[in-house]
């Protein structure tokens, strides 16, 4: 009886190049062709075929890749633009807070500007209206003397 030891494997691999292969398929096709007991005409009908089928399946495999390419292109453009609206609309948003902010804090400083004045001319007023009542005082006193 024989072990699994003894068996030969086979390793598949995924996610390689597809390059490597058909640069082996199409050398291994050539020196198949070469090789072969035909004639020349023969050997170059045979190699202009396979050179047809290889430039055929690599141009169809570059048409896969840009097809490919342009649909992620376009979904990074779609999400990028999609994030740019959302950035735009959040910087709006800030904007607008930001002016509802200064326009506040402008009205609260006007209000205190104003209270503050009236508040000093308050004051003047007070202290003109006592300035004058002691100088009547002064001079009432001044007059009483005199008598």
């Amino acid at each position: 009886m024989s072990s699994d030891r003894d068996m030969p494997q086979i390793v598949i691999e995924r996610g390689g190049s597809l390059g490597p292969f058909l640069w082996g398929l199409a050398t291994g096709a050539m020196l198949a062709l070469l090789y072969a007991p035909k004639t020349g005409e023969e050997t170059q009908r045979e190699l202009k075929e396979g050179a047809r089928r290889l430039r055929q399946g690599a141009e169809e495999k570059l048409a896969e890749l840009k097809d490919s390419a342009e649909e992620t292109y376009g979904r990074v453009r779609e999400d990028v633009g999609e994030r740019l609206e959302t950035a735009k609309d959040e910087l709006q948003g800030r904007k607008r807070q930001a002016e509802e902010a200064l326009k506040a804090g402008r009205d609260s400083a006007r209000k205190t500007r104003d209270d503050l004045e009236r508040r000093v001319a308050e004051s003047k007023a007070s202290y003109k209206a006592e300035m004058e009542r002691v100088a009547l005082e002064k001079s009432e006193a001044g007059a009483e003397s005199d008598s």
